[in-house]
């Protein structure tokens, strides 16, 4: 790229030959004419005139970023996208470990694909020749009527769940956003590379990182144009109460602040009926977003949907959809898998059962479990327990009887603390899989969720973990 200041200017541009009082050689805002800058609202606050035909537009020439090549360095400064501006820790998602691992860290349907829609696979090669149909009718269709009273025109489809966040935070464009933490790293990642600003809400761990009322505390605080929570929340597995979710959607619109509420782990609980989708139809600055990936077990396909009764919100992401986002593939499967009902409530029975069972055993060995309603767990190391332990045998009254007890046992506890920080490779070795939570905001060494998988995983994962808690 040339390094001029020169590079961008753009005779194109939609405002020029509007701005007066430019000296001989200098530019206008370079925020009119950058390509690169996407913003509806230029931050260098120029002041507006108006044409003689009534149209309103920007004098740049009082713009605090004047497009002269001593600020080049200053202005591109701005516009770069760094390291520390996505996120800070880059992590890739369980399912990339291969059919080798036994692999815990991804959260999607234990039992797998369903037959039904593996049948439809193999019926559909015919119909790929075709382009899809970019705005997924029959899909959206389908959808509605499943989620009744959803309307139809009020979905929009995607490429799975986080081409959505992208698209709807790109259509609202917030200066400020707010988040809990811990919770998915996807919202940050594409609020930061619109350059909003975030705040967050940290969810206490002595009540098991539920939301609570003292949200409202921090939106006060904050007052964001925009608001993320996830229910159930990833990695907790914790839902939002209903009357509390309905409370935080009244607030948002009393205060216009859009909020984007993910389900994509709903269908795994028992309280599925409480989705927000119930409120999208009266709730304008209410975003539910859901995804076919998790629990239809379709990660590699990439299929998810959003729903909003914001007609100028929804004519925005359609805008900035990319043509034939959602494959003739994925559509395909997404309606067959929406027939399923047998299905979901054998997921439904499986996860209810086979969690609590993880969860009783992984206390058993000592762990702190946290409470779910999801198919994963969030739980924790506890290597003071191991160093507790090592002291009780010191101070037995028999410890100068044998001092090689003592000292077996120090070394035993050592070696249990210095296998708790190198647990993933100890698991690796074993053939599992599991997701390290230190790189979610929130959390820190020690935290571990666990996908909730069938009966003979799940038991084959207690007995590394015993091993690892000896």
């Amino acid at each position: 790229m040339q390094n001029s200041a020169r590079f961008f200017e753009n005779r194109q541009c939609q405002y020029f030959p509007c701005h007066k009082g430019v000296a001989e050689g200098e530019f206008n805002c370079l925020f009119c004419y950058c390509p690169l800058y996407t913003r509806e609202v230029c931050p260098g606050n120029p002041t507006f005139i108006t044409r003689d035909d009534g149209t309103k537009i920007k004098r740049c020439t009082d713009c605090t970023f004047p497009h002269k090549a001593e600020n080049y360095e200053r202005i591109m400064n701005l516009l770069r996208v760094t390291k520390s501006e996505t996120c800070a820790t880059e992590y890739h998602h369980g399912g990339e470990q291969g059919k080798a691992m036994l692999d815990f860290s991804v959260n999607t349907n234990p039992l797998g694909l369903p037959d039904r829609v593996k049948t439809v696979i193999l019926s559909s090669f015919s119909e790929l020749e075709c382009y899809p149909d970019q705005n997924c009718t029959r899909l959206r269709e389908k959808i509605a009527k499943k989620y009744s009273p959803l309307s139809a025109e009020h979905i929009v489809c995607g490429n799975g769940a986080s081409e959505l966040i992208s698209l709807v935070v790109g259509a609202i464009s917030p200066k400020k956003a707010l988040l809990t933490a811990p919770t998915f790293s996807g919202y940050e990642r594409a609020l930061r590379a619109n350059h909003a600003k975030i705040g967050y809400h940290f969810l206490k761990e002595e009540a098991n990182f539920a939301l609570s009322e003292t949200i409202f505390d921090s939106i006060e605080t904050l007052s964001p144009d925009m608001i993320f929570l996830c229910s159930p929340n990833n990695p907790t597995g914790q839902m939002i109460e209903k009357n509390l979710l309905e409370k935080i959607a009244g607030t948002c619109e009393e205060k216009g602040i859009f909020l984007v509420v993910d389900e994509c782990f709903i269908d795994f609980t028992e309280r599925a009926d409480e989705t927000a989708l119930r409120m999208v139809e009266k709730n304008p600055h209410l975003i539910v977003l859901n995804a076919f990936t998790k629990i239809y077990a379709m990660a590699g396909l990439r299929l998810g949907w959003l729903s909003t009764s914001n007609s100028a919100l929804l004519q925005k992401i359609d805008a900035l959809r990319p043509e034939w986002n959602v494959s003739t593939l994925s559509q395909i499967v997404g309606l067959s898998a929406l027939s399923e009902s047998n299905y979901i409530e054998e997921t439904k029975r499986l996860v209810k059962t086979e969690r609590e069972f993880l969860s009783e055993e992984l206390k058993a060995l000592g762990f702190t479990v946290f409470p779910s309603e999801a198919n994963f767990i969030l739980f924790k190391m506890n290597e003071r327990e191991n160093e507790r332990e090592n002291e009780r045998e010191n101070d037995s009254p028999n410890k100068h009887k044998n001092t090689k007890n003592a000292e077996f046992g120090q070394r035993k506890a050592q070696n249990n603390i210095k296998m708790s920080e190198n647990i993933d490779e100890f698991l690796f070795r074993s053939g599992i899989s599991l997701r390290n939570c230190s790189n979610f905001r929130g959390l820190s060494d020690g935290y571990y969720r666990t996908a909730v998988r069938t009966h003979e995983e799940n038991v084959r994962l207690i007995e590394v973990m015993a091993r690892l808690s000896q």
